[in-house]
């Protein structure tokens, strides 16, 4: 079931865009072919932020997703490296900043649009990070990473009392 915050905000709000706002991606070591180099990957996704803006015209609020993925060289742990696990070898590394801006009938509180944020706007957002990771991959020649694709879930309807 549904908060009653976060279904005001879904019942409020009106995607107006999804953009790129910024994007970073190195290559740190070309010397091996890293589909054949022992690596882990780390991914990260999720909501950094959210504000609200007026255009004249409408009051709109943006959220701001960071999301992220890094090959990571996977070493034989030995006492030194143990040691030292902030010396791990970054091999390369996506990293993008994800907007996706509504249009907003009424105010809401900050509470609402949070939740909004966690709950549906990531999913409004993946699509697109999930492209981008994917085209990315392909063009700087890095291993294939497919994201899965993820779930909306539905609102259901109370059941009628008799």
């Amino acid at each position: 079931m549904l908060s009653a915050e976060l279904q005001d905000s879904i019942d409020s709000l009106r995607i107006k865009d999804v953009y790129i706002d910024n994007i970073n991606a190195n290559v740190f070591d070309r010397s091996q072919d890293l589909e054949q180099l022992k690596h882990n990957i780390q991914l990260k996704f999720g909501l950094h932020s959210f504000e609200i803006k007026d255009d004249g015209e409408h009051k709109l609020v943006c959220f701001k997703f960071d999301a992220g993925v890094r090959w990571v060289a996977d070493e034989d742990s030995t006492d030194e490296e143990n040691e030292a696990l902030d010396r791990k070898k970054i091999l390369a590394h996506i990293e993008s900043d994800l907007i996706a801006c509504y249009s907003m009938k009424k105010d809401l509180s900050s509470d609402s649009l949070r939740a909004f944020g966690e709950k549906n706007s990531g999913l409004h957002v993946w699509p697109y990070w999930r492209e981008l990771l994917s085209s990315s991959c392909e063009r700087l020649r890095l291993p294939k990473i497919m994201l899965p694709i993820t779930q909306f879930q539905v609102k259901q309807e109370e059941p009628k009392s008799d």
